[in-house]
């Protein structure tokens, strides 16, 4: 992958954002409950939890297969599931990059890359409706107990935010500014390659988003989606067994779905922000320290950080064998 400026300044200005939110995370911590905690801990509840994350990892090369398929039938789990892997560790490094290192390593004759990335962004869009319905049922079957802190941490914020002047001019000019390109490109393509050429590559990433549409297997693909948050909620919870910690399904899978809005901040890999998020997760609906909570965060996050890496080593080691 080339870097260009642009990538220079996001991977800086996610490092910054990152240094940050640790900042914030390390001023507030109890460092002797975090040492009792790390020196009582059960590793062999780790591992299960790190072999949770390796079958979520395989199921996510299998689901992205299935969107796949449309544009080529021949692409094998094999290939999908290596190409998941090897991106997913640049998401680690570059936030979104993964997802272009993927679908290049997809890319085949019969599935052009605007396809591969148009299903990518399919996957990327699910993923979001997914954690806003799990936030959702919480939020509605545990009201007094969640709906509060998701609301005051989630749904306020995140209104108020959008409400800020400042943002609503800048948002207005980016969309102003994306409907005049996309004008410009449509009426400039007929007498410019160079627009017809981005015309056609806008068309074809909306035809790989339709993928959601003509997809086979639905249904497995539904159930696929089921399991692998089902995993994430089990990640959490092999992690709180390794610490003696007493949680419920349901709390778990609020921690998964907490952990997992770290995703969508731009700091390489979720540094800083999945470990406050967590702690301020656990310290304000739990009343657990900051100590035991940062503890928490940091060995679910290394621990599939390992497992992520593991994995890309292994998926970039199959992938010379890919090519047909």
């Amino acid at each position: 992958m080339h870097l260009t400026r642009s990538h220079i300044i996001r991977l800086l200005g996610g490092l910054a954002l990152a240094a940050g939110l640790i900042y914030l995370v390390l001023r507030k911590a109890e460092w002797e409950s975090f040492a009792e905690g790390f020196a009582s801990c059960r590793w062999g509840w780790v591992l299960a939890s790190m072999a949770c994350g390796l079958l979520a990892l395989v199921l996510r090369g299998l689901r992205w297969r299935l969107l796949l398929l449309p544009f080529d039938g021949g692409t094998t789990r094999r290939l999908s599931i290596s190409a998941y892997w090897v991106g997913n560790v640049f998401n680690a490094i570059l936030p979104t990059s993964g997802e272009w290192v993927r679908c290049g390593l997809v890319t085949r004759e019969k599935n052009k890359f605007d396809h591969v990335l148009g299903t990518a962004a399919a996957e990327r869009v699910i993923d979001l409706l997914t954690l806003a319905v799990i936030l959702g049922l919480l939020a509605i079957f545990g009201w007094n107990f969640i709906g509060l802190f998701v609301t005051q941490n989630i749904i306020v914020p995140f209104i108020a935010f959008w409400q800020r002047p400042d943002i609503i001019q800048s948002v207005s000019l980016i969309l102003l500014a994306m409907a005049a390109l996309v004008a410009l490109v449509w009426l400039a393509a007929k007498k410019f390659r160079i627009f017809s050429r981005l015309k056609d590559f806008m068309i074809g990433i909306l035809d790989g988003f339709s993928s959601i549409r003509l997809m086979p297997g639905k249904s497995c693909f539904l159930l696929e989606t089921v399991i692998i948050w089902s995993l994430y909620a089990l990640q959490v919870w092999a992690v709180a067994l390794a610490l003696g910690l007493s949680m419920l399904p349901k709390d778990a899978l609020l921690l998964s779905a907490m952990g997992s809005i770290a995703s969508f901040i731009p700091v390489p890999g979720g540094i800083g922000a999945y470990h406050y998020i967590i702690a301020l997760t656990l310290g304000s609906l739990y009343g657990m320290d900051w100590g035991k909570g940062l503890l928490l965060a940091t060995l679910c996050h290394e621990s599939q950080l390992l497992v992520a890496m593991g994995c890309a080593l292994g998926g970039w080691l199959i992938l010379p064998a890919r090519k047909s």
